[in-house]
């Protein structure tokens, strides 16, 4: 048996060293990592399969007593052999067979042991086997170059591992998609027609307690004459206030700010004069909260040739609604205060003390939502409301909400404004007409929805 040591990087090139210089027939004794952070192994060529004793027992060596012969030392044929196709390699001189790859072998001279060892194995520095750490089986393997490393069986663990992991969510995708696929398909089917009268009703922004009311009063037969009965039907619900007592007398215009209520009130001066002559109305106001407030309603008065009076702490509405007692129109603009607002109290304290023949009508701007809506006409109420006038329908994106609230409230609707012309835009609450501008005006802000949405 003859004995080498082969020093690499690391394990695999010091396997390759080992195939390349010694072939499939070496034997690994042993293997340890130098202080230097090299490999070395320790091999042994025709190996019989016998152990030394030394590694068997595991002691540490002895050195041999008697020094061995050259003779023992000498490597066999076939390593001579190997060991001059090396040589002539590096001398550029064409080898007898294929050459397996030029890699450097580093070894070590036999250094001379003590007398006191009976080991006849050859005098090369072999390390105890107590300092060693055996990496696998003791023999080369067959096919060590193949073997993939440490990483790339992570990576290859890795690639399964996502690999399961796509396959799981594209079941479960199609899983949602089928059930979606089967629920639509479903609710298709046993769709009834108070269902899509009900999505139908919803774009024109009907509250879900008028909706069910009309759902729950009409025969529905699931053909297109359901809409036109259930806007016939809506429409009937719209408490109206249009006879033509309710246009003379005194009038007060309350609501809280901005919603249009001396633009209303100049509107319907403005058309009662062109009929009946400037004689016959005339404009008060209460609003003495902010500056300059009552200079736009004496405008009108200017213009169209009427009284104005003002009514402030020092004098009383009731009053001044006597000096005006023959006129045909008196209409009376109030304050516009925040539903909070604690000045609020005063002029509904005011409203109270008026006369019966005081008709109360409250502005509802059609811009605002259901709940403000509702909570203005609960403030409002305690003064027992005579009607309502919905105002600005051309600024509105649905009409919905404002029919939902006087339908709820039962409070009358006796005028709409839609728009700031004088004196055209406002005219006398016709229900069908109110219920045609609703659907006019849900289609009209489908589309632009639609073409903001799309870019169309």
């Amino acid at each position: 048996m003859q004995y080498r040591r082969f020093r690499a990087p690391d394990m695999h090139k010091a396997i390759r060293k080992i195939r390349d210089a010694v072939g499939p027939d070496a034997v690994i004794l042993s293997n340890k990592r130098l202080p230097s952070g090299e490999v070395e192994i320790v091999t042994v060529i025709d190996y019989d399969g016998s152990v030394p004793p030394s590694f068997s027992n595991h002691a540490p060596p002895q050195a041999p007593q008697v020094e061995p012969s050259r003779s023992s030392a000498q490597p066999s044929k076939s390593y001579q052999e190997r060991i001059k196709e090396a040589r002539n390699m590096e001398s550029g001189s064409a080898p007898s067979r294929k050459p397996r790859g030029a890699y450097e072998v580093f070894e070590e001279p036999s250094p001379v042991p003590p007398p006191s060892n009976p080991d006849p194995i050859p005098s090369y520095d072999r390390p105890s086997f107590a300092d060693q750490s055996i990496d696998g089986d003791s023999s080369v393997r067959e096919h060590s170059h193949a073997r993939p490393s440490a990483d790339e069986e992570k990576l290859r663990a890795m690639e399964e591992e996502l690999h399961l992991v796509r396959k799981m969510l594209e079941r479960t995708q199609s899983e949602k998609n089928s059930a979606a696929a089967s629920a639509g398909t479903a609710s298709k089917a046993t769709s009834s027609p108070r269902q899509k009268l009900t999505e139908q009703l919803l774009t024109l922004g009907l509250s879900e307690q008028v909706i069910d009311k009309i759902s729950s009063d009409l025969n529905l037969t699931g053909r297109e004459e359901d809409w036109k009965k259930a806007l016939s039907y809506l429409a009937d619900c719209i408490p109206i206030r249009s006879t033509g007592d309710a246009f003379r007398g005194c009038i007060a215009f309350m609501g809280p700010t901005g919603v249009g209520k001396t633009t209303s009130i100049g509107k319907i001066a403005a058309q009662y004069v062109l009929k009946h002559g400037a004689g016959s109305v005339a404009l008060i106001t209460t609003d003495t909260y902010r500056i300059a407030a009552h200079e736009q309603l004496r405008t009108f008065g200017r213009i169209l040739g009427v009284p104005v009076d003002v009514v402030n702490e020092y004098t009383d509405l009731n009053e001044v609604l006597d000096k005006y007692s023959d006129y045909s129109l008196v209409l009376v603009d109030t304050a516009g205060m925040n539903p909070r607002d604690r000045n609020l109290e005063r002029q509904l304290a005011m409203m109270k003390r008026a006369r019966g023949h005081l008709k109360k009508l409250l502005v509802l701007p059609c811009t605002s939502q259901r709940q403000v809506l509702k909570t203005v006409v609960d403030v409002y109420a305690q003064i027992q409301l005579d009607g309502c006038v919905l105002s600005k329908l051309d600024e509105s994106a649905s009409l919905g909400e404002a029919i939902s609230v006087v339908i709820e409230e039962g409070l009358p609707v006796m005028y709409v404004a839609d728009g700031q012309r004088i004196p055209d835009d406002i005219e006398p609450a016709r229900a069908h007409n109110l219920i045609s501008r609703a659907v006019y005006t849900a289609e009209q802000f489908g589309q632009l929805y639609g073409s903001l949405k799309y870019g169309s």
